[in-house]
């Protein structure tokens, strides 16, 4: 701002005490000449009304994959304008557009993390690594195992993930997103998130 103005930003302020609420309020009835204060939470519904009867409101919603995408493609090509030379296949910066879930900090983490991985390109099966995620040749093993109610074979499936050091949380996560793309695939018969070959 011009510098006549104090900002002071709470975070998670859903997570504040009836005392802190309190005291919150006699600020928010007569704040400090000059003052900004920025509420920000997750659970919008745990603050008490006399808070937000006192505040502006302002809902934001989650940034869609195609903006991350495009966003992502942005930034690799500034940095290769300022001398990196970052190489990546589309597909990967879809795929970290979706792992983030409509959050662009969350999406810059993770290319952050790719960029710094040593080499300078970018593939699906790199960010799997990075991220822990079995590669997708495993999860179509697993599921069509289950399927074919081959316990023996799910079992070994879900053995060399495990040794292929996955995480066993990302994994069930694979599995129910796969299970969910597949039924949107046979409803719609297009599908973003995978190549040809998967």
């Amino acid at each position: 701002l011009d510098g006549t103005y104090k900002v002071f930003i709470i975070d998670e302020v859903h997570m504040l005490s009836i005392g802190a609420f309190n005291a919150l309020l006699k600020i928010l009835e007569e704040p400090p000449k000059g003052t900004i204060f920025i509420l920000c939470t997750t659970d919008p519904q745990k603050i008490p009304g006399t808070i937000l009867s006192r505040v502006q409101r302002f809902d934001f919603q989650r940034i869609p994959t195609e903006q991350i995408f495009d966003r992502l493609k942005y930034i690799i090509e500034q940095e290769n304008k300022e001398g990196k030379s970052i190489e990546y296949q589309d597909e990967a910066l879809i795929y970290i557009a979706q792992l983030a879930e409509g959050g662009m900090r969350d999406a810059l983490s993770i290319l952050e993390r790719c960029s710094q991985e040593g080499t300078d390109e970018i593939d699906e099966n790199k960010v799997k690594d990075l991220i822990g995620i079995p590669k997708t040749v495993f999860i179509n093993n697993i599921v069509e195992s289950v399927v074919n109610e081959d316990v023996e074979g799910t079992l070994n499936n879900l053995q060399e993930v495990i040794e292929d050091g996955k995480d066993i949380n990302n994994l069930v996560w694979e599995i129910i997103k796969y299970i969910k793309d597949v039924l949107l695939y046979k409803s719609t018969g297009k599908t973003e998130l995978y190549n040809d070959e998967e």
